[in-house]
């Protein structure tokens, strides 16, 4: 998790990040970056793990914007739930060390409703459920929304169920689609089923990439898609544009999935290359 305020995110005061949890590991090609065949890793080899593994992190961003603390995504969750695969995510101890409050969240926003992005909305070991930021309003893309509610899709998503659907019923929940104001300051931007968040302040801008940005290495290949990318021209589309605003804006990106170490970057062009630079 990272914590800044809208303003801080283009002048590089960021406090350190932290994460939900370590996420989980993938073949490095035939695992994730399923079209790319393993010798086009050889560049790579330094984002590689031992045993041709490749680690996500879990990471959530606290922006601090208009006098209202704002979580975007929520991670895992605390586990172990057998619908998360057991896992085990340390949010609310993460906010705690930045000395925020679950009470003190105002709105949590969505990038999208993958597993691994709405774990710690309600406390699913009480009954009945009850939010872990029981005063914030949560906001949920209108297009995701409409992918995981259809039966054939739930079916395949219980998470959606247990984590995002009672938050409904509880009147907990709004819909939002692209170009809508999180604060005056954070505009959601349409990516293909999912959003990216534009923060702008006093004339310097960042970006919070969610999973249009799974590692450093589609920096420079931005052709490479993940597995779970199912439109992925659009994927691809998406992912260049906001590496191209990185480039000709010097807008700072903060991508979840990476490394703790390297949250926070600019992309950098030489000659006809890109690279991330951590900030």
């Amino acid at each position: 998790m990272g914590v800044f305020n809208a303003r801080e995110a283009a002048n590089r005061q960021f406090r350190d990040p932290v994460t939900d949890g370590y996420g989980s590991t993938f073949p490095f090609s035939r695992g994730f970056f399923t079209d790319v065949n393993i010798p086009l890793w050889e560049p790579y080899r330094s984002e590689v793990l031992d045993k041709g593994m490749v680690q996500l992190y879990y990471g959530c961003f606290v922006v601090k914007s208009k006098g209202k603390i704002v979580l975007v995504d929520t991670g895992i969750g605390p586990g172990p739930i057998s619908t998360r695969g057991d896992k085990k995510g340390d949010l609310l101890n993460d906010l705690g060390r930045q000395g925020i409050e679950p009470e003190e969240i105002d709105i949590v926003v969505h990038s999208h409703l993958h597993i691994d992005h709405v774990g710690w909305n309600l406390d699913l070991f009480l009954d009945p459920p009850r939010p872990y930021f029981p005063n914030a309003r949560y906001l949920v893309p209108s297009i995701e929304w409409d992918y995981f509610t259809r039966p054939e899709n739930l079916i395949n998503a219980p998470w959606v169920s247990e984590s995002v659907m009672p938050l409904e019923t509880l009147s907990l929940m709004d819909l939002f689609g692209g170009g809508f104001n999180v604060t005056d300051e954070i505009t959601s931007l349409l990516t293909p089923g999912h959003m990216s968040f534009l923060l702008n302040s006093g004339g310097q801008k960042a970006a919070i990439v969610g999973d249009a940005i799974h590692s450093k290495v589609p920096i420079s290949e931005p052709s490479w898609c993940a597995g779970v990318d199912i439109d992925k021209t659009a994927s691809e589309r998406s992912r260049r544009d906001l590496i191209e605003r990185s480039v000709s804006q010097g807008i700072i990106l903060a991508a979840g999935h990476f490394n703790p170490d390297e949250h926070f970057g600019r992309v950098h062009r030489h000659d006809e290359a890109m690279s991330w630079e951590t900030v």
